[in-house]
């Protein structure tokens, strides 16, 4: 899509060409190697102040103090603040349209209140930064869609309401539709969604607002800043529709969102990967602007949120994000009254408190700005990502189907255990083309339609690797052929899970075992020519690996991702997550597509950006200890170097250490000889 400077920079279709597969990797070392050498520092190359394909910017919201009025909607100087971004090198802003202030009669509108919008967007364009603009959008504190002329009207679906909107939109547009600071348009946020029904009303209100801005705007890119596996989870309304018309996605975690599938600290387990796990839900081709990224609440500790702003930057970098928005700049100033407690959709927590005084994770957004501008993306490509988890369409049905439930929990385990074994990993759904993947990963499904089935066996046939858990009840027909197994019924729930491993190495390193997991199903198989690869207490297969056509498909006789899922998803049994990255790993790797780096800590992420005479090499460790990750290349490596530049280390070998603090990162520019 065709942006401005600083904008979110286009994706990479999934189904693009890839380079051939690299060799296999040398085996992983059991400790790093000694402290690398320094040799001559490298001239630093001249870099701009912003990475101009990676923008991270704030939401700047109207009021910072409980006790505004909504007529205080930006009111305050603003000065100080636009100084402070600029300073920190942010190269958006985004600014929410008060209808209640620029219409408060119905068809007169204020015109001092639009003159303080462009006030704010001349302001950022003084200081080289874009605007994105909100014009509906809900945060339980400045009214700003709650028109008094309305008569308690619902804005989303009555008709003259409607017409109102229609007319605010243009006339904003018309106002700024010269103005170069703009870079986009946001219909509306989260907030303001949720209160929709039905998906057809909101897919018709998309439709129309999009429509206004168009009559008057052709050229910019407008989108509508929901997350649609969060909405869909909330409130039922699905909003793809309305979001592929778009030019860009947005995505972001809600409290309620993280409630339900990574309840915890944020600094640990599952829960630092829920951004990214719905980055790549909510791409659907489009870029996807990673959005309204903060703590949730003021349960964290300074240090807590600054680990969760670094873990979220990196993380978003590293999953093909076009951008990363903060939720909120300035503390909110409460009330003082206990017990505490606000509506989660209000935003509370800032980068720098009410005072103004920044705080830790302030600092890392601007160290991470300062990072991401040495790392030319139009030069170094990510990886391309071609294994995905796969979403079944099962997620969208009513009760009492319980797929909705579980489904998007034991996708997140399965994205996990995929990052862990290190292999680029996607999202993808049934409605996607599966050929733009080599493997696919379906965890723990509840059930298929026979059509699926039929395509996941072409998908087979005609090359595809495919990794299937089994989660329950009868099974299509297919999977005879496809998996080589007799389906002989469900053994059903059991308290614990044993694994004697037949086939040593044929899908990865896999190590026997007993260990207490309540799993509810357990699939009885008969042999139909797949190998079992290994098998339960009592010889029932647990694993097997069949050849079918052209590709490989892997059977798992229990639903250990919502095993994992259901139990304590931040302490599940070591040996069945060693056994699922195990397989995942194998998986891929034999279908040329697994770890394009081997490390030996699994709770490190790795991305690696492919250069003409160099990589940049990011790691991410997800866990609040301190590790130092064993990396082991396909070739020798001849130095590295902090991506900011200074000092190069000569390495001389495939492997090297590199040491990581709790919820720390590393970018690593790699040469090799």
């Amino acid at each position: 899509m065709p942006t401005k400077k600083g904008g979110p920079r286009p994706m990479r279709p999934a189904g693009d060409p890839v380079a051939a597969p690299k060799k296999a990797a040398k085996p992983r070392v059991e400790r790093p190697s000694p402290a690398p050498e320094p040799v001559a520092p490298v001239e630093p190359s001249k870099v701009p102040r912003r990475n101009p394909m990676f923008p991270v910017g704030v939401a700047y919201w109207p009021l910072d103090a409980e006790t505004d009025a909504w007529s205080d909607w930006y009111a305050r100087d603003f000065d100080e603040d636009f100084d402070e971004f600029a300073d920190a090198r942010l190269a958006i802003v985004r600014l929410f349209v008060s209808w209640k202030a620029l219409e408060p009669q119905v068809g007169q509108y204020d015109d001092a209140a639009l003159d303080r919008l462009e006030d704010l967007v001349v302001a950022a364009r003084e200081r080289k930064i874009q605007v994105l603009v909100t014009f509906f959008a809900d945060d339980r504190l400045a009214e700003m869609v709650d028109v008094p002329w309305g008569k308690k009207r619902d804005p989303r679906t009555d008709a003259y309401l409607l017409q109102r909107e229609v007319a605010l939109v243009q006339r904003v547009v018309n106002r700024f539709r010269s103005e170069k600071a703009i870079f986009a348009w946001d219909l509306a946020n989260e907030a303001f969604a949720s209160g929709f029904e039905s998906t057809e009303a909101f897919v018709a209100w998309a439709a129309m607002m999009r429509e206004a801005v168009r009559e008057v705007d052709p050229e910019r890119p407008v989108t509508v800043s929901v997350d649609p596996e969060t909405l869909y989870r909330a409130t039922g309304v699905d909003p793809r529709k309305a979001l592929d018309e778009c030019e860009f996605a947005t995505s972001h975690v809600t409290a309620s969102y993280r409630a339900y599938v990574a309840e915890g600290p944020l600094t640990s387990g599952p829960a630092t990967y829920v951004d990214a796990f719905l980055l790549r839900s909510a791409a659907r081709g489009l870029p996807v602007l990673l959005d309204e990224v903060g703590p949730p609440s003021l349960d964290n500790s300074p240090a807590e949120e600054a680990a969760y702003a670094r873990t979220v930057l990196y993380a978003a970098l590293m999953n093909r994000s076009a951008g990363v928005i903060f939720r909120r700049f300035r503390d909110l100033d409460t009330e003082r009254r206990e017990p505490y407690f606000r509506d989660p959709w209000e935003v509370l927590v800032g980068l720098v408190d009410r005072h103004g005084r920044p705080k830790a994770a302030w600092g890392e957004v601007k160290q991470f700005v300062r990072m991401a501008a040495h790392i030319d993306l139009s030069r170094h490509t990510l990886l391309p990502e071609r294994t995905a988890v796969l979403m079944a369409a099962e997620r969208y049905h009513a009760l009492p189907s319980l797929a909705g439930l579980y489904g998007p929990r034991s996708c997140l385990q399965s994205y996990i255990s995929a990052k862990e074994a290190h292999v680029p990993v996607t999202v993808a759904r049934e409605d996607d083309e599966l050929t733009a993947h080599t493997v696919l990963i379906v965890p723990s499904v509840f059930s298929l339609s026979s059509e699926m089935w039929e395509r996941l066996a072409s998908f087979v046939q005609n090359g595809g690797s495919l990794v299937y858990s089994y989660g329950g009840g009868e099974l299509d027909p297919v999977v005879r052929e496809v998996f080589g197994v007799e389906f002989q019924g469900d053994a059903g729930a059991r308290r614990s899970l044993s694994c004697r491993v037949a086939q040593p190495d044929m899908l990865g390193p896999l190590k026997p075992f007993d260990v207490p997991l309540d799993v509810p199903h357990f699939a009885l198989l008969g042999h139909g020519g797949a190998t079992v690869v290994a098998t339960d207490a009592k010889g029932s297969p647990l694993l097997t690996l069949n050849t079918f056509g052209q590709g490989r498909a892997a059977f798992i006789a229990v639903p250990l991702e919502r095993a994992f899922a259901q139990g304590d998803p931040w302490s599940p049994p070591a040996p069945a997550k060693h056994m699922l990255r195990c397989v995942y790993g194998a998986v891929a790797r034999a279908a040329g597509c697994g770890a394009p780096v081997a490390c030996d800590a699994p709770e490190v992420e790795v991305a690696v950006f492919n250069g003409d005479s160099d990589d940049v090499v990011l790691l991410l460790n997800h866990s609040n200890d301190k590790v130092t990750a064993g990396l082991t290349f396909d070739r020798a490596v001849g130095t590295i170097a902090d991506v900011r530049g200074g000092g190069a280390a000569s390495i001389g070998d495939v492997s090297f250490g590199v040491p990581l603090d709790p919820n720390g990162a590393a970018s690593l520019r790699v040469t090799y000889e």
